[in-house]
């Protein structure tokens, strides 16, 4: 069974020199300046509606984050109600960040990755109502003392159209990626998105254009989809 398991883990590692690798790091330099991740950072991946891969996103971007970066990374699985992270680091699903959430501190513990710095923290157990989970004093709480070991925190969350819970996180981000799925996220859905993050102060870093087709995602500022820029066509 260890085996296997080492096996698996190993196989998150991907070439750090692949047309994704590359595509990824140009969004890191951008995103840097930006936000300065010689800093102390959270950063929360969201999108509109699911399905628009915004969990392998936030685990590829991850990786090279730490690949280039000589800082302490930390992935969390912030998505308690259909959680991905655990199966692909073939780890059990909680204790985790719910339980974190609830007090429950004892035992839970982030894993450890193939990647020296990179560490990953899976979703937890939340039961059926996870936003009950989402006080404000608590998420404080529970970020503070993981910004004492970490330097950057990826926050993988729900989209932000079917729930709530993205934006009772706000508070504790530095700013927030937004991604939708090239050709295929209606506008109006993606301003929907946009405009419920904007409503409560996000700071909306950079909208990626996930574009399946080429397995590339394309970096486009926040003014993106009617904001600005236009997209570029997937």
């Amino acid at each position: 069974m260890n085996s296997v398991r080492k096996k698996k883990r190993t196989g998150l590692q991907f070439d750090i020199e692949s047309p994704l690798a590359i595509e990824l790091r140009r969004i890191m330099i951008r995103i840097n300046r930006e936000l300065d991740l010689e800093r102390k950072r959270c950063i929360m991946i969201t999108s509109s509606e699911r399905g628009e891969g915004k969990s392998l996103f936030s685990l590829h971007f991850s990786q090279v984050l730490a690949h280039h970066m000589q800082k302490r990374i930390l992935l969390v699985d912030g998505d308690m109600r259909r959680p991905v992270q655990h199966t692909v680091f073939d780890t059990d699903r909680a204790p985790g960040f719910a339980e974190l959430l609830r007090g429950d501190d004892e035992g839970v513990k982030p894993h450890k990755t193939v990647l020296a710095n990179l560490d990953f923290l899976p979703a937890g157990l939340a039961g059926d109502n996870p936003s009950k989970l989402l006080q404000e004093d608590r998420i404080r709480a529970v970020f503070a003392t993981l910004k004492l070991d970490y330097d950057i925190v990826i926050l993988d969350c729900p989209p932000v159209v079917p729930v709530s819970d993205p934006l009772q996180l706000v508070s504790v981000v530095d700013g927030a990626i937004y991604l939708v799925l090239a050709g295929r996220t209606p506008r109006d859905v993606c301003e929907r998105g946009v405009n419920i993050l904007k409503s409560v102060g996000t700071n909306i870093i950079g909208v990626v254009a996930n574009n399946l087709a080429e397995v590339l995602p394309y970096y486009f500022d926040h003014k993106y989809y009617g904001y600005g820029e236009r997209v570029r066509k997937g």
